[in-house]
């Protein structure tokens, strides 16, 4: 628990110090920050997913044409690597992003595996249905590609072997269109740094902040039973079968903490969120933010390999993480974002 209480006090004195800081810096120029992000993360990072998922689908491809045991465990691989690619982007859920419906559509989870297994039976399904949300994407791919006996059910089964093969190429669609909408969208993105709720650089702060929270509820408050009286609920937890949750997690954690302190993909550095803060002479607040990020990836660290593991047998450190990160919300959500003069627009009924 020593980290939260750490964290405590960080955030109380950010909130007497910074309400004694000086003044704004109205020099801060916000097109920096979103050409940054767009030039050196956003756009990169998106190759790199687009790539990895081009690697899933030529893996795919060669599976199919001749089936092994072997090519199975490297479409595997290929899956675990663009999935991982996915936790650097998910948090960019406007403009392209959300014309593609890519956060949901690749990342819903717990995935739906009776929801899976009628379409597969029946043949009869409309993928891009939002009642199919949470049986399509990296998920529904964790469950079909890692379920035991997973080779012999899908080379012998054909409902199942198209299925896998039409959740891919949706996948690869539309990232696709959202990496060429992105090349479009780019110009407006960096114009936009008014405080408006639907300018890019409120969007930008938005869906920082909720990635943010939504990362603390589903990847660890919801399987602790954090909102259902402390009971765990192993279901709940990202990649089940596959066993990979810890890694998207600390990736998770990394694309945010890269993000805020403005580290490029392509090894450029730019202006940043945390810049923003000290122009304003927030500067607790800045630095509060800036060293949670390496408290929680070193309480990630101190995990079991399996989040399952984590929650099952070494319950007390899984929640110190969850409290660490939870409490933090006070420094981004209110004091971070009411620096910048952003409003909160999405729904919120966690309570922080």
């Amino acid at each position: 628990m020593k980290y939260y209480w750490i964290i405590a006090i960080c955030i109380l004195f950010s909130s007497c110090r910074d309400k004694m800081g000086g003044m704004k810096d109205d020099t801060f120029k916000k097109t920096e920050l979103l050409s940054q992000l767009a030039d050196n993360y956003i756009l990169p990072e998106y190759a790199s997913l687009q790539s990895h998922v081009d690697e899933l689908v030529t893996s795919w491809n060669a599976f199919e044409n001749q089936p092994s045991e072997t090519k199975l465990d490297s479409i595997r691989a290929q899956w675990k690597r663009a999935y991982i690619r996915f936790q650097y982007v998910k948090m960019f859920d406007f403009g392209p992003g959300m014309n593609q419906n890519l956060a949901m559509s690749l990342g819903t989870f717990p995935t739906d595996t009776l929801a899976i297994e009628t379409n597969i039976n029946t043949g009869n399904y409309n993928l891009t249905s939002i009642s199919n949300y949470d049986a399509i994407g990296f998920p529904a791919l964790d469950y079909l590609l890692f379920s035991k006996n997973a080779y012999t059910d899908i080379t012998t089964t054909l409902n199942r072997k198209v299925y896998v093969r039409e959740l891919i190429l949706k996948m690869k669609a539309e990232i696709d269109k959202t990496c060429t909408e992105w090349n479009t969208y780019r110009s407006a993105f960096v114009d936009g740094t008014s405080n408006a709720s639907t300018s890019p650089f409120s969007l930008v702060v938005n869906n920082y902040i909720h990635d943010y929270e939504t990362l603390k509820w589903t990847k660890l408050g919801y399987p602790l039973g954090a909102n259902s009286g402390n009971v765990k609920n192993p279901a709940l937890l990202e990649a089940r079968k596959s066993g990979i949750g810890k890694e998207l997690l600390r990736a998770n954690v990394l694309a945010l903490q890269q993000i805020y302190l403005g580290k490029g993909s392509n090894g450029k550095d730019g202006k940043s969120m945390h810049d923003y803060l000290l122009a304003l002479a927030k500067t607790t607040t800045a630095t509060t933010i800036e060293t949670n990020w390496g408290v929680f990836l070193t309480q990630i660290d101190a995990l079991p390999t399996s989040l399952e593991t984590a929650l099952n047998t070494d319950t007390q450190k899984m929640i110190d993480l969850y409290n660490a990160i939870h409490f933090n919300t006070i420094a981004l959500k209110t004091d971070m974002v009411s620096a910048f003069g952003i409003l909160i627009t999405y729904s919120d009924n966690d309570g922080d």
